[in-house]
């Protein structure tokens, strides 16, 4: 038997208006949960598709400059077992050189777990193929994100790496300009460009015009008394303990990624490069990369790298040949550098995503 008509019009006194079962406009019964927004595409994806679209079109146009079938004559002389001391010596570029961001952190009295530091080091790899690594700056959003770091403390560190990695760079190939490897105009270029980002950031008008800059690039407004806090965390990076511990680090970070290079041009047969030059060609490609401030250096690293070892990494086959190995050997290194770096950011990235949704549920 169907109840009265006065129990429903009970059952629906105080009951908010236009609410019913299933949300049908039945009164007596309350709104459906609204479901969760869905989660907005994080902002790194496209500058990591880019990089990887002009990635893949870095190695097409090479390979064909090279003659696709020669390249593959030369992938297969090369000795693949070789590629694990390789990566190996990647590995130890991004160890010390986490190492490095991690005393700079602490230099910044920036205090943060050891497995989340090296979480946020590690997304900061998969922005490698962003024009001058700007895209690093990524670190101090995660680092405000995950631990509560305000930027304007972070925001130096990220800074002083750069131009810990460009001294490191230059110091390199200046031991093989000694060696009368090469000529000096890149070498000079990025000397100047080194001096030019010491005396910005030396000065309080410099630090507040760079910190201007990264505020127009995360697009945020920065309050005014973040200016000080920046200046002072600069002040304390800049101490003889960091910054001579810093220099140290990252001179043997890039030794260790250079000497990759050797390590794959003497896996081909008919060889004859030396570690010294491997070094000073790997230095002054990276520099080169830097310079152009094309994503992650692309074609201008390529460029440089594969016109040396032509000219000085194979002196005893045919200049067809020599220009084949030259683009298989600059193609393996940066698998072994770049990409690798992007690959360990990805996952990097992967995990602190996870990390955070955990902390959340």
């Amino acid at each position: 038997m169907l109840p009265p008509a006065e129990s429903t019009r009970d059952a629906s006194i105080g009951a908010p208006e236009g609410t019913g079962p299933l949300g049908t406009g039945i009164p007596g019964t309350p709104p459906p949960p609204e479901a969760p927004p869905p989660e907005a595409r994080p902002s790194w994806v496209p500058r990591l598709a880019m990089g990887l679209a002009l990635g893949l079109l870095t190695f097409l146009a090479f390979g064909l400059w090279a003659d696709l079938g020669r390249l593959g004559d030369a992938a297969s002389r090369f000795a693949w077992a070789w590629m694990l001391p390789v990566l190996g010596l990647s590995l130890a570029n991004y160890g010390l050189r986490f190492l490095r961001w991690h005393v700079y952190l602490r230099a910044a009295q920036i205090r943060v777990p050891t497995a989340f530091s090296a979480g946020v080091f590690a997304s900061g790899l998969a922005m490698s193929i962003t024009p001058g690594k700007l895209g690093e700056i990524l670190k101090t959003a995660l680092l405000r994100d995950g631990a509560g770091v305000p930027a304007a403390r972070s925001f130096p560190v990220v800074v002083t790496e750069r131009l810990s990695d460009l001294v490191a760079v230059l110091a390199l190939a200046a031991v093989g300009m000694a060696a009368g490897l090469g000529n000096t105009g890149v070498l000079l270029a990025g000397a100047g460009l080194t001096v030019a980002m010491f005396l910005v950031l030396a000065t309080g008008p410099g630090t507040r015009l760079t910190f201007r800059a990264f505020a127009l690039l995360a697009r945020r407004k920065i309050p005014e008394e973040a200016f000080a806090e920046a200046r002072e965390a600069q002040r304390r990076l800049w101490a003889p303990l960091p910054l001579v511990a810093g220099l140290i680090l990252g001179t043997l970070a890039w030794f260790a990624e250079a000497a990759g290079l050797f390590v794959v041009v003497s896996a081909f047969p008919g060889s004859a490069l030396g570690l010294s030059a491997a070094v000073f060609i790997y230095a002054l490609g990276t520099l080169a990369g830097a310079l152009s401030f094309l994503p992650g250096g692309l074609v201008a690293t390529e460029a440089t790298l594969a016109v040396l070892l032509a000219a000085q990494g194979f002196p005893g086959v045919d200049p067809a040949t020599a220009d084949a190995l030259a683009v298989a050997s600059t193609l393996l290194i940066r698998l072994a550098t770049l990409w690798f770096a992007v690959a360990v950011g990805g996952v990097g990235l992967l995990w602190l995503g996870a990390r955070r949704k955990a902390s959340r549920s």
